[in-house]
């Protein structure tokens, strides 16, 4: 698609709205979601606007700047941002607010607009779009219904994002090396990863079917079992070492991700190789949660998702989608590591599901060699 072709879809975006929207923009990655909010605004003039952002660098720097780029200038006056986790801070009536990335809406963080103490016309937009009830009824609750809805799939197929393959990478957990710590302070034992995570799949089960109060903690013990497995940590140190080119790895944890290199972004680092990254002063790079969103990664030969979630909230999905800027000829290549006969099978599936299935195929750790 040109730049011709996008200006004139997103035009069609805009004029289909009405003069103050009020509801959801369903836009796959790359349609351009900040232009087309920003292009609203020009239409209905708003004199006070709320932006609300996943994170401070998007609020305080990126988005006042695409206000400049798409000639919106005088409207930084009548212009507030904030961040999710900062919402519930915020009072008062606007004109229009603006819900980026809409998936990070909590009970929590929009409290004041159930509330009432903050209120205006609302334009939420998102990539993926969640699946979470929860969520769906806070949706529901601020009348946000569906204004335009562009899937990833519909976005490859206009040439708004590039083609791509994905690898789903079966691995088996290990049944004979005892290297998991089972048992308790006083009664410690060695296990095998298969064994382990029988057991802990069981008591989480069983803890779900008898709704008991400990039924989080089981669940997030299994979790736990499945990030930290050792087999697929194997698998993903093998990927990292031999997959040749322009490479980004979203990890299954800071540890892990440590573990791989020294070139990180995440959490508890300053953004110096993201930066170096996104500009090609360097080829390799892991990440966990942070850089998901927000951000965009050219000519990236292999995108490797080592722990998909459940993607309720699309963040996985989001994660596969930052490699996806249509370049030419080029197709991203995703790998997506699976710990087979676990709870891994289904976050995977669900997935999936926001992708082409016959751009999918499953292959076996064991061909590794």
């Amino acid at each position: 698609m040109t730049d011709k072709e996008k200006s004139e879809l997103q035009k069609e975006i805009v004029d289909g709205l009405p003069l103050c929207p009020h509801g959801r923009l369903i836009l796959a990655p790359r349609v351009g979601k900040s232009k087309i909010a920003i292009d609203i605004i020009k239409k209905g003039k708003p004199k006070s606007i709320l932006w609300v952002t996943p994170s401070a660098e998007l609020a305080e720097i990126d988005i006042p700047k695409e206000f400049k780029i798409w000639k919106a200038e005088k409207y930084l006056k009548c212009l507030q941002t904030t961040t999710w986790m900062s919402l519930h801070k915020v009072k008062g009536k606007f004109d229009l607010i603006i819900l980026d990335e809409e998936q990070f809406i909590t009970g929590a963080n929009a409290v004041n607009l159930i509330n009432g103490s903050l209120s205006g016309q609302i334009i939420s937009m998102t990539g993926t779009e969640t699946k979470h009830a929860d969520k769906q009824m806070l949706y529901s609750a601020l009348n946000l219904k569906v204004l335009y809805r562009l899937s990833v799939n519909t976005a490859v197929d206009m040439g708004l994002l590039s083609n791509y393959s994905v690898s789903v990478v079966d691995i088996d957990m290990d049944k004979t090396s005892k290297v998991i710590q089972g048992g308790n302070r006083n009664k410690p034992f060695m296990t095998t990863e298969f064994a382990h995570y029988q057991y802990v799949d069981r008591v989480a089960q069983q803890a779900i079917f008898q709704k008991r109060k400990d039924a989080t903690f089981r669940i997030l013990a299994r979790r736990r079992a499945i990030i930290n497995s050792p087999s697929k940590d194997k698998v993903t140190k093998y990927l990292w070492d031999t997959l040749k080119g322009r490479k980004l790895f979203f990890c299954s944890s800071i540890e892990q991700a440590n573990s791989i290199t020294e070139q990180t972004y995440h959490s508890k680092t300053d953004n110096k190789y993201l930066q170096q990254f996104i500009s090609g002063e360097i080829d390799e790079i892991c990440m966990v949660n942070a850089g998901g969103t927000g951000f965009t990664y050219k000519s990236v030969d292999h995108l490797v998702i080592v722990q998909a979630d459940s993607d309720k909230n699309g963040l996985t999905l989001q994660k596969i989608c930052r490699t996806l800027l249509a370049q030419g000829d080029y197709k991203a290549k995703i790998w997506i590591l699976c710990l087979s006969g676990t709870q891994d099978e289904s976050w995977v599936a669900s997935t999936l599901r926001g992708l082409d299935k016959k751009k999918v195929e499953f292959v076996s750790a064991k061909n590794f060699k």
